[in-house]
């Protein structure tokens, strides 16, 4: 009798749809592991699976998503893809990677910070292949809720108005700065900044020591520099100095192979 109660019990088991009955946030998990394509495509599984992948909170648009559409019907129609799936997705979205390999129009590249700026966006990376520079809206600086920014070829100048990421934990700048860029009220407003690179593209030297050892909390620091601010070197901020007002540093790397500095004795 246990043997044939135990079967039951097994049988009884085994008919439940584990699957189907998953909590959102073990569904919502599985999506974001998966590249985009798949996870849009798990809406042809069943009937039940329809939409879950509209509980995506990472997306990851990358030269593997545009040669998926390349060899599609939607070739010539990834500025309206991204749109819908972006429009889909219904709660927050933590994670938005671009790597721009595609004609994309800036004004459709600006309209996705803006939305990303009210999802809740925590990571976000933009990667510019082309040789000319992206022009970013100041939607960028509302992205208040971010904890890691990598821009790559993008012009870099924060508003006047702005008072800097309080919860950013790491920053990778590969950019051109404008004329105008100050990054010492912009470092100041990251007080918890652990990790920072800078590729200064347009070699105009923005960036100063004196305004990166405000950074305390900074533990990994990788900079390419092409000019330095030569009173700066002269008087007491000099590299050993930074060294020193940055207790927690563990990692730097300083390229100055294309720095030009001239000293008068």
């Amino acid at each position: 009798m246990e043997l044939i109660h135990g079967t039951h019990k097994a049988s009884k088991f085994a008919s439940q749809d584990f699957i189907t009955n998953l909590p959102d946030n073990v569904v919502t998990n599985i999506l974001d592991r998966l590249l985009l394509r798949d996870a849009v495509r798990t809406s042809i599984l069943s009937k039940s699976w329809r939409f879950k992948w509209t509980m995506l909170s990472q997306l990851v648009i990358d030269p593997n998503f545009f040669g998926y559409l390349s060899v599609t019907k939607y070739r010539n129609h990834h500025v309206r893809i991204i749109n819908r799936i972006l429009l889909h997705l219904r709660g927050a979205i933590t994670k938005f990677f671009l790597s721009i390999d595609e004609v994309i129009d800036i004004e459709d590249i600006n309209h996705w910070i803006l939305f990303l700026s009210r999802k809740g966006i925590k990571d976000l990376t933009i990667r510019n292949s082309y040789a000319t520079p992206l022009k970013l809206h100041a939607h960028l600086f509302s992205c208040l809720e971010l904890k890691h920014l990598s821009l790559s070829n993008c012009y870099f100048n924060p508003p006047p108005t702005f008072y800097g990421f309080p919860n950013l934990l790491s920053l990778n700048l590969s950019v051109v700065f404008e004329e105008n860029t100050k990054l010492g009220p912009f470092f100041t407003g990251c007080p918890l900044l652990e990790s920072l690179t800078i590729n200064d593209r347009r070699k105009v030297g923005k960036v100063k020591l004196v305004e990166i050892a405000k950074l305390e909390n900074l533990k990994i620091l990788l900079l390419r520099l092409y000019d330095l601010d030569i009173k700066m070197i002269k008087s007491s901020s000099t590299i050993f100095e930074l060294l020193g007002s940055l207790p927690k540093l563990l990692d730097l790397h300083l390229n100055f192979q294309d720095c030009h500095v001239r000293l008068k004795c």
